[in-house]
């Protein structure tokens, strides 16, 4: 398995827009957060996380290779189930379906990432310590606010026994932990 120092290398290299960074960042303290929460291996979630657009720059303009290509990049470096989630994470292109909790998982914690920072972004002194659960869940259901997140793939958390609020506290607190890496 890929160890951090390099998983970050390999951020850097393949990954040069700050804020696709920062999204990666956030989805991997997300991930190991809900690995602690169901008793899974937390630096395995957390690498699926900070790795799972590894090759978005490379395959945006063809999304059905997004994940895809992440997951030929990472082979031998994750295990099986790790580049399963990655390529899942891009279901609607790829066809590969997230079947497994740690798959579902990564869905969630991709799309809500994005929503707990456009939130971030719209506070007065746009930090995350200002984002309350209330103010997400407002968010949530303004479907005119960041209207590019997909509410539903962050209700998979639903898919892995989490109610919604209960997901986005402890998504909130996840970030809260990196929120120097995110500059938020």
């Amino acid at each position: 398995m890929i160890e951090k120092d390099e998983a970050f290398k390999m951020v850097k290299e393949n990954v040069d827009t700050q804020n696709l960074r920062k999204h990666m960042y956030a989805v991997s303290a997300i991930m190991e957060r809900l690995a602690e929460e169901f008793g899974e291996d937390g630096k395995r979630w957390g690498m699926v996380g900070l790795l799972h657009d590894i090759d978005y720059e490379d395959t945006k303009d063809d999304p059905e290779r997004h994940g895809l290509r992440s997951a030929e990049m990472l082979e031998g470096k994750l295990p099986e189930d790790c580049l399963s989630a990655i390529k899942a994470h891009n279901s609607m292109h790829t066809q590969v379906e997230p079947e497994d909790r740690m798959s579902k998982s990564l869905v969630a914690a991709d799309a809500v990432s994005g929503l707990i920072v456009a939130t971030a972004l719209v506070m007065p002194d746009s930090t995350l310590k200002e984002v309350g659960v209330d103010s997400v869940m407002k968010k949530i259901d303004d479907s005119s606010f960041a209207r590019n997140i997909d509410r539903d793939r962050i209700r998979y958390c639903e898919k892995v026994g989490l109610e919604l609020e209960d997901f986005v506290k402890l998504s909130l607190d996840a970030m809260d932990n990196v929120s120097d890496m995110l500059g938020l």
